[in-house]
């Protein structure tokens, strides 16, 4: 049975659950996770992503990895809807309990019926990056987040998406959202940001190749100063190291990280210490490689509602790593964030950023609080969180 959101309000008083603004000038590790909204209607109807998340999610099977606020009708019947005030206030009190200091939006192209669009990034974005991937009201959660009486408790940024963000429009979006008190920022206040999904071909349509787009986004950064704020903070997202780094350098990011690892596992599910083995070894190896790094940390894998219902966005296999326990959970994060604050002349944003809070049909053990888990993990997470060098 999950708490209600009184509950939670008490069990955070010790936080003050007098909304006063969450801090960006603390001497410790921060704690993101990133957010991907696709549990929404449009009209009546579920969005277009949020459609294949339901019916990978409808099988019985998977009813215990649903989001607290589903439903379940019957065996193969469930209903879904995210896009409420009261559900967005509710997670806010959940991920503040949590100990996170922020919520990472993915920031996706807003579409039309059918896909459609007029602008070139977000056609080439549904097209080439990710097929078919063209909701109509893909940052609900952000509004509803924006629009919270408790906005105060936990801070936001952008996953940014595909080409998308080199776009004169787009950036003055992303801009006007920056100077929010509540956006998160690094290094005594630089706006922080990540980048993923970014390959040749959004480079190429961003500025006619790499060289040219270090153009594009030096310039945001120029608009971004320009507007009365610090310097941002850019991350670029890309699992494969030695790649991620050249390319920063050659955009002019200033550190390298991961949308979760992604991958792995077996087909009978391997343990989750075989996750956290996988992910120190990729973090060392970032360590080392001479790139500013923001470690990333993968709560889960398990795609196999995919796999049985297919998304036309990816083709994702039935391995998958099982379930952590809510100790193998914090010794994770610890491990995480001992490595961030060992290595600071590497680690300078001293950030972490967590995959993920809500995505539920592909990490096993998304940190939302499910039907099946409850409040397990985040529970056991404020037990240990914040953590202090």
């Amino acid at each position: 049975m999950l708490p209600s959101t009184n509950a939670i309000c008490i069990l955070i008083l010790s936080i003050s659950c007098v909304v006063n603004g969450k801090s960006n000038d603390i001497n410790r590790p921060t704690v993101g996770i990133i957010r991907w909204d696709a549990w929404n209607l449009v009209h009546g109807q579920y969005d277009e992503i949020s459609f294949y998340s339901h019916r990978a999610m409808s099988p019985e099977h998977f009813h215990y990895r649903l989001p607290f606020f589903a439903k379940v009708n019957s065996d193969t019947n469930v209903t879904i809807n995210g896009d409420t005030q009261e559900i967005m206030d509710q997670e806010i009190l959940y991920a503040s309990y949590a100990g996170f200091d922020y919520w990472a939006f993915d920031t996706y192209c807003a579409f039309g019926p059918n896909c459609t669009t007029n602008s070139p990034y977000c056609a080439q974005y549904y097209q080439q990056t990710s097929t078919r991937y063209c909701p109509q009201n893909p940052a609900y959660g952000l509004y509803r987040y924006l629009s919270s009486r408790y906005i105060a408790l936990i801070n936001f940024t952008f996953v940014l998406l595909g080409s998308s963000p080199c776009g004169d429009e787009f950036q003055e979006y992303y801009i006007e959202l920056m100077m929010h008190r509540q956006f998160q920022t690094v290094l005594g206040g630089r706006p922080l940001l990540y980048l993923f999904q970014f390959d040749d071909q959004e480079a190429q349509l961003c500025g006619g190749g790499w060289e040219g787009s270090r153009r594009v986004f030096d310039n945001f950064r120029q608009k971004v100063i320009n507007r009365g704020l610090q310097n941002p903070y850019l991350v670029l997202m890309d699992g494969d190291i030695p790649r991620c780094k050249t390319r920063a350098a050659t955009i002019g990011f200033d550190a390298i990280s991961s949308y979760g690892l992604g991958g792995g596992g077996t087909v009978q599910g391997s343990p989750f210490s075989d996750e956290v083995q996988r992910s120190v070894q990729w973090w060392n190896a970032a360590l080392q490689s001479g790139a500013k790094l923001v470690i990333p940390l993968s709560t889960g894998w398990d795609p196999r509602p995919r796999y049985e219902h297919p998304v036309p966005w990816v083709d994702q296999g039935p391995e998958h790593f099982l379930q952590p326990t809510a100790k193998e959970l914090q010794d994770f994060f610890k491990t995480s964030l001992e490595l961030t604050c060992t290595n600071q002349n590497v680690t300078e944003a001293q950030t972490v950023i967590v995959y993920a809070w809500n995505e539920n049909s592909e990490n096993g053990a998304a940190l939302i609080p499910s039907i099946g888990n409850g409040t397990y993990y985040i529970s056991a997470l404020s037990d240990m969180l914040p953590m202090t060098c």
